[in-house]
Order: structure tokens, then C-alpha cells, then sequence
């Protein structure tokens, strides 16, 4: 019989925490039990095992990244609305390191659940840039050209590689600043 009031999602909500403390690679079941005062076997009540575990967090870190951005965007166009991007993206990176390492593990899954969770972050983005164009392959092309400046940046930025004085939050609004200066001098049909 499982623990009063403890649920799936309660489960994955504690685990996020773990993995932010000890680190992905770190977690087990054991100390997700521990953790939540129960028995390791207590745990195959809400999940089956560690893969439904990794795939449960790797939704929930993509729904959280998905619902800063789309706070940030909130009312903005075109180069506001890729400053937000940018800065939303980049916080949920900081304050979630771990948890944004488990998104960068998604593309290898083929689960609908994580796939429909990815193509709406994606989204985000999509719309903001079909503002400036209309061809989809120009959108995609844009879209993986900003996401590898912004997957770029957090990664240098998250290994010390900007330990030099200069402001990072400077540094990634000029960046952003470039990219949008860019698609602005573009002439899109």
C-alpha cells in the first residue's frame, strides 16, 4: 500500500531536488527512498524503475524551462521576445544545472512524451522567429543557429571559462543583441 499521500509526481519533484544536490549521475532509487522515508521497493508504486524515473525528470525539466520562456515572452515581439528567450534560457540553466544536463539527454530518447515536451520549448522560439520569416526551413535553421549560441554560452559559462572580469549577463545580451541586429538586416519574403 503506498505512503498516504505521496504521489508520482511528488516522487519526481523530490528526485529533481536530489539530482540538483548530488548531481545526475548520483542518483539511485535508494536515495530517492531515503529521501522520501520509505522502502527502495516502495517506489515501483509510482515508477517502474530508474529509466521511467530519468524519463519523468527529463519531462519535468522540460516543462519548467518551457514555462520560464514562455513567462518571459509574455507580451513581447520579435527582438524583446528573443532577449527574453535568451535570459529565461540561460537562468533556468543557472539555477538548474543538473536539471538542464538531463534536457541535453532528450534528443537520444524516442519517448512521445519527451519528444512533445521538446517540440513545445521549441516552439517557443519558432513563433518568435516566424515574426521576422515565414519559410519553415529558414525558422529551423534560425532556431538551431540561436540555440547554439545560447547552448554554447551556458555550457562555456557553466565549465569557468568566463571567470574574467567582464559582466556574463553583458557579454550574452550583446550576443543576443548581434543575432537580432542580424535577422533584422535580413530581407525575408
Amino acid at each position: 500500500m503506498p505512503r498516504q499521500g505521496l504521489t508520482k509526481e511528488a516522487v519526481v519533484k523530490t528526485a529533481a531536488l536530489l539530482v540538483e544536490e548530488y548531481g545526475y549521475e548520483n542518483l539511485t532509487l535508494h536515495k530517492l527512498a531515503a529521501k522520501l522515508d520509505i522502502k527502495p521497493a516502495s517506489l515501483y508504486t509510482h515508477i517502474k524503475g530508474i529509466e521511467e524515473l530519468y524519463s519523468s525528470l527529463s519531462h519535468l525539466a522540460l516543462s519548467r524551462l518551457r514555462d520560464e520562456m514562455l513567462d518571459a515572452v509574455a507580451q513581447k515581439k520579435q527582438g524583446e521576445a528573443l532577449r527574453a528567450i535568451a535570459f529565461s534560457y540561460y537562468s533556468y540553466a543557472k539555477k538548474n544545472p543538473e536539471m538542464y544536463r538531463i534536457i541535453l539527454k532528450v534528443p537520444h530518447s524516442n519517448l512521445e512524451n519527451l519528444v512533445g515536451a521538446g517540440r513545445e520549448v521549441k516552439s517557443i522560439l519558432f513563433e518568435t522567429l516566424s515574426q521576422y520569416m515565414k519559410e519553415k526551413t529558414k525558422i529551423i535553421y534560425y532556431s538551431r543557429y540561436y540555440h547554439s549560441i545560447l547552448h554554447g554560452f551556458v555550457s562555456l559559462e557553466m565549465a569557468g571559462f568566463f571567470d574574467d572580469g567582464f559582466s556574463v549577463e553583458k557579454s550574452l545580451s550583446d550576443i543576443v543583441d548581434d543575432f537580432i541586429r542580424q535577422l533584422e538586416n535580413k530581407q525575408f519574403v
